[in-house]
């Protein structure tokens, strides 16, 4: 699992098994962020708010 900025940068890499993962939102700032979710065969996207 990834978390990307809107500008495209990725700003953490998350390597998990489990089937629930939390992110630590405490050091981003206000704003909009892409989460991108990877498994051997599928990719999912969402975004994600921080206000």
């Amino acid at each position: 699992m990834a978390v990307y900025d809107m500008g495209g940068r990725k700003l953490e890499t998350v390597k998990t098994k489990n089937k629930i993962t939390k992110i630590n939102t405490q050091p981003l700032i206000q704003g909009a962020y892409l989460v991108v979710v990877k498994t051997n065969d599928k990719t999912a996207n969402a975004k994600l708010i921080k206000k």
